[in-house]
């Protein structure tokens, strides 16, 4: 049996309305939460192009000298 099939099974051995309608609710924050973490791509999309390719590559430059160092003991 299916998690699916688990699921269904036992809301159709229940009776108690109150209960059912407690079940639903929670449902439908699920599903909301689920849906609701769609990503940000269209949000990252709209900067792309705004750097030029000298201003790209100084950024990069950058973060290479900056970052691959590891200063202090390890």
């Amino acid at each position: 049996m299916t998690i699916r099939e688990q699921i269904i099974s036992d809301l159709n051995e229940l009776s108690n309305q109150k209960l059912l309608y407690q079940i639903l609710e929670f449902i439908k924050i699920l599903k909301k939460n689920v849906t609701a973490k769609k990503g940000n791509r269209e949000d990252v999309l709209q900067f792309a192009g705004i750097l030029t390719d000298e201003e790209a590559s100084a950024i990069q430059n950058d973060i290479g000298e900056e970052f691959s160092k590891i200063e202090g003991d390890w």
